[in-house]
């Protein structure tokens, strides 16, 4: 199974992620990067912010971007 890493670049600042995981497909490497972009966001608004132009990039094990999940993209913004 191919290992993934999935590192947070969140406003200006890297947080490279040194273990990865092994996910079935880049599609399932994308639904955990989604779902990671979704709980970080969670942090940011309890925290009363929120920055949308933050990013996961997905990245194979020989460090080739395959991906990128913008925090944006990982929500369905509506308005009343």
């Amino acid at each position: 199974m191919p290992r993934y890493f999935l590192h947070l670049h969140e406003c200006g600042t890297i947080l490279e992620d040194l273990e990865g995981q092994e996910c079935t497909s880049l599609d399932h490497a994308r639904d955990v990067a989604v779902e990671n972009a979704r709980d970080i966001m969670i942090g940011e608004m309890r925290a009363g912010r929120l920055c949308l132009g933050c990013y996961i990039s997905i990245a194979t094990a020989s460090a080739e971007e395959v991906a990128r999940i913008r925090f944006s993209e990982a929500v369905t913004l509506t308005s009343v």
